[in-house]
């Protein structure tokens, strides 16, 4: 037994046990923190584009703005804005003017839900949650659509899920999309909502 702890078939032993205690520091701690941080880098990303686009947001307000004021004193043709009396005439004509874009796409809504309507001093920010069906292409179809309406139509929330791709080219793979769609509306100075 001595013989094994011993001369070259001692350091090869040393070797190979300090190789097996290195190999299960890494599968049990390095790797799963290697993971953690790659975890945390992506989430670090999303975050920067999300401030990103809400920048580019919060810089089309004076657009807005100034779209507003003509449209107001009748300068402008189309308004930047959703049209009617009422928080639920605007969401349904969001509603009529998203189920256009979709079929234009060759997508159809698979869900609408109304979500409740957010003031904020004389604006009503109008929101819908839609899910639909369809192939990747389709989607981009129908969020390109969305983002060149006349109509200022923001997205927010959006979340893609799609079954593996086992034998399918990605295009072709239906995707489930779920997103929020908000436009503004101007506040009614009669007292209606």
């Amino acid at each position: 037994m001595n013989a094994w702890l011993t001369g070259r078939r001692g350091q090869g032993l040393a070797v190979g046990v300090t190789l097996l205690v290195l190999a299960v520091v890494w599968l049990g701690m390095l790797a799963p923190l290697q993971g953690w941080y790659a975890d945390r880098a992506d989430t670090l990303l999303q975050r920067q584009a999300l401030l990103q686009r809400m920048q580019a947001l919060a810089a089309s307000v004076p657009a807005l703005r100034a779209a507003t004021s003509k449209a107001t004193d009748g300068a402008a043709s189309e308004s930047v804005l959703l049209e009617g009396n009422s928080d639920a005439l605007a969401a349904a004509e969001l509603q009529e003017m998203v189920q256009r874009m979709a079929g234009a796409a060759g997508a159809s809504l698979a869900a609408v839900e109304t979500l409740p309507a957010e003031r904020s001093g004389s604006w009503h920010k109008v929101a819908l949650r839609i899910n639909l069906n369809a192939p990747w292409p389709v989607l981009m179809d129908v969020v390109r659509s969305v983002e060149q309406s006349p109509t200022r139509i923001f997205v927010d929330d959006l979340h893609f899920h799609g079954p593996s791709t086992a034998g399918a080219t990605p295009a072709d793979v239906p995707i489930q999309a779920s997103f929020v769609l908000y436009g503004f509306r101007q506040a009614q100075t009669g007292g209606g909502t």
